[in-house]
């Protein structure tokens, strides 16, 4: 039984969750249990520390030169580095018990040359930032491989597709949807380029509004009347991928697509039918919503959809492209409820800041604004009253004010196209810190409702100011570089005591350097993205970053998000509210493995800083 419990316990720890279970059972057979009480000191210089330590209960603390290196907890191990590195890099390097310690030991001598005769095991110990990470997300996602939202299109109900040529006539669509016993065709469409082909859709409701108008006649070509762009997903996607694309454009079906074409229709019915099991799937009914209060239980529905998907090792990455869909249409449907009618057409509502870069997954601060052209002064005043309704709303739905006052109560971010073109300006003009921090929130703006129009003005104003000041990049990167990297000269944390925790605080130290320095370089190649992620993968494309770097750096940052927000939802259940949330995230909270993925995290940070140095020639600016 107790070989038993042994490799039971191995198989919740990567990388010997990858082992065969006849592995595991090997080195299940050659584990002893060693008690350490606290204050209890294992030097790996000494032949009897020369092991490998499981941690079944208690915590023990790795130090460098007195230096913290990593804290260890239930299920995490310690020792390999010292079993895999040279004598001379182990100088000074030991491991405190911190609480109370019941340990798995595993012998050098077993673990060494096993580890020497399997070389994929190996490989883990030795792999890059980017293969340990796809490691640890696909062991998050094993026991959620069953799930629903993980599951591939091509296995959900696929219906048949009925394609039909644009020259067929509204009965002949008729008669082929009643035949295929469907609601909807794709329309192949003749392009002048014979090598390409397009498609449009069309639905039995669109039919039978067609046919409902004055003077239709039954014989008349299907052509005039499909809808484009064709909205698909691949068969090999997500099923989760589609949701989001149901939401996002508010739609009832998608055409799945293979490499080869066009196979049948994916309905949101059929889709919500799989789900029917999945908390938090009724916040895509926020278009029904009539009143504030229902927006709010959307609001706290999402907050519940985003523990599950985090539970379920999805990225972070991808949950918050979710949300943020959600979180627009739950904004722009409280636009309307407080907005007068005659002047939601006429303004413009912004996101900016991390939902106006699509990253945002819990709700923390508003940064929103208000842009509006050609109002009388009757209907400015009308467009105030309804703004700070707005800022109370959002506060009440559960999105903290902003401690900088960047809202569309505040009249600096609720301004017409001339008076914010003159704020715009001033920024550049008169550059501070200040100037700086509403720049870099502003670049990262989204039109929620309205306008569109007037976000891009404002967008190409501040590329021309650019272009009139070469000297504006370098200043402005150099906020990348503010907050010091938490990481010792010999590799270890350097962390701050907070409620007995040695706590690390991950936005300053890891992401908001990735973030700005990537909006540096792409405020330098004028691009239009705003998710750092996309715009990450525009200057790869432009060959700015190369693809390994691109990569390494783009799951880094995910890797960084997704540890706040396990630290997030973790405070929210010990109580606390959207607004007392923080970025900080507490040592022994991480696994071995994600401590040691911590600290080669913060050394690609390093590497960027280095890198935004030379390319900003930072050091060049006092």
């Amino acid at each position: 039984m107790a070989i038993q419990q042994q490799a039971e316990f191995l198989q919740h720890i990567l990388p010997f969750n990858e082992l065969t279970d006849a592995e595991r059972n090997y080195l299940a057979e050659q584990m002893d249990v060693v008690y350490f009480p606290v204050g209890s000191v294992m030097t790996p210089n000494r032949q009897e520390s020369h092991d490998l330590y499981f941690i079944i209960k208690g915590r023990v603390a790795e130090y460098q030169q007195e230096q913290l290196v990593a804290n260890y907890g239930v299920r995490g191990f310690f020792g390999e580095k010292a079993l895999l590195s040279e004598s001379s890099e182990n100088e000074g390097l030991y491991f405190k018990v911190v609480e109370e310690a019941i340990l798995y030991r595993l012998s050098g001598d077993i673990f060494i040359p096993f580890l020497n005769e399997h070389a994929a095991f190996r490989h883990h110990f030795e792999a890059g930032i980017v293969e340990k990470l796809n490691a640890w997300h696909r062991s998050q996602q094993v026991a959620a491989s069953t799930e629903v939202m993980m599951d591939t299109v091509c296995s959900a109900p696929i219906r048949p597709l009925v394609e039909v040529s644009e020259a067929a006539t509204l009965q002949e669509v008729a008669q082929a949807l009643v035949s295929n016993e469907a609601d909807a065709c794709v329309v192949k469409l003749e392009t002048p380029q014979a090598q390409t082909v397009e498609y449009g859709l069309l639905t039995s409701t669109d039919l039978v509004k067609i046919m409902a108008q004055p003077e239709m006649h039954a014989r008349f070509p299907v052509k005039e009347y499909v809808s484009q762009p064709l909205i698909t997903v691949h068969e090999f996607d997500y099923l989760f991928n589609a949701l989001l694309k149901l939401t996002r454009y508010q739609i009832d079906r998608l055409v799945v697509r293979s490499d080869h074409g066009l196979k049948g229709f994916l309905t949101q019915k059929d889709l919500m039918g799989l789900f029917a099991n999945q908390s938090g799937l009724a916040l895509l009914q926020i278009e029904q919503a009539c009143s504030q209060s229902e927006l709010q239980q959307v609001a706290e529905h999402v907050d519940e959809l985003v523990k599950n998907l985090h539970h379920k090792g999805i990225k972070t990455h991808y949950i918050a492209k979710l949300v943020n869909e959600l979180h627009r249409k739950l904004i722009n449907k409280l636009f309307e409820l407080v907005m007068p009618e005659a002047l939601l057409d006429r303004v413009a509502l912004l996101v900016m800041g991390s939902e106006g870069r699509s990253e945002q997954v819990l709700r923390t601060d508003q940064d929103n604004a208000i842009l509006y052209d050609h109002l009388q002064p009757a209907e400015i005043g009308q467009l105030q009253h309804a703004a700070e309704r707005f800022s109370r709303a959002m506060l009440a739905i559960g999105f903290p004010a902003c401690p900088g006052n960047i809202m569309v109560s505040n009249p600096m971010w609720r301004a017409s196209l001339r008076d914010f073109k003159n704020q715009l300006k001033a920024w550049f003009d008169r550059p501070s810190a200040d100037s700086f921090m509403n720049l870099a929130i502003f670049y990262d703006a989204h039109t929620v409702y309205g306008q569109e129009g007037y976000l891009q003005q404002m967008r190409q104003l501040l590329f021309s100011r650019l272009d009139d000041n070469e000297m504006f990049l370098r200043h402005f990167a150099k906020a990348a570089l503010q907050f010091e990297t938490p990481i010792g000269f010999l590799g270890g944390f350097i962390s701050e005591q907070q409620g007995g925790s040695d706590k690390i605080d991950l936005k300053k130290g890891g992401i908001f350097p990735i973030v700005h320095g990537v909006r540096c370089y792409a405020l330098e190649a004028r691009l239009q993205q705003t998710n750092t992620h996309w715009r990450i993968k525009a200057l790869m494309d432009l060959n700015v970053f190369d693809e390994e770097f691109g990569i390494e750096l783009g799951e880094t940052l995910n890797f960084f998000n997704t540890l706040r927000l396990q630290s997030m939802l973790e405070q929210k259940a010990q109580g606390r509210g959207e607004g007392q949330l923080d970025n900080k995230v507490a040592l022994q909270s991480l696994s071995h493995l994600q401590q040691d993925l911590l600290k080669q995290a913060f050394a690609v940070v390093d590497r960027f800083k280095k890198r935004l140095q030379r390319h900003f020639k930072l050091h060049e600016v006092g």
